[in-house]
């Protein structure tokens, strides 16, 4: 029967061969790795939080706002005033921009 311990395998999988154990010599092949490492578990990462999100998003758990039951929404009439009276002053605004007559300059004057 083989015994075959899955640590030692994964080891020599991962580590690269003749390599310096005092990391004095330049190793491009480890740097390389660990870019590629780096890189796929980014991606790995990014596909794992776009699927909560959309699984979240699809469950509409997310932008809800809880409210209690019973609860009376009020309406600010202050600010409703206020905002309609600034509609109204754009409007006149507007209107007066529209009958004025305009005077243009020319440039090569």
């Amino acid at each position: 029967m083989i015994n075959i311990n899955g640590f030692k395998e994964f080891k020599k999988k991962i580590v690269i061969k003749n390599t310096d154990p005092f990391k004095k010599e330049v190793t491009p092949f480890r740097d390389w790795k660990i870019i590629v490492i780096i890189f796929f578990g980014g991606i790995v990462a990014s596909v794992c939080f776009s699927l909560y999100m959309s699984i979240e998003i699809n469950r509409d758990n997310f932008f809800t706002a809880k409210t209690e039951v019973g609860e009376i929404a009020e309406l600010n009439t202050q600010g409703l005033a206020k905002v309609l009276s600034l509609f109204s002053q754009r409007e006149n605004l507007f209107k007066e921009a529209q009958t004025e007559k305009k005077d243009i300059v020319d440039p090569s004057r």
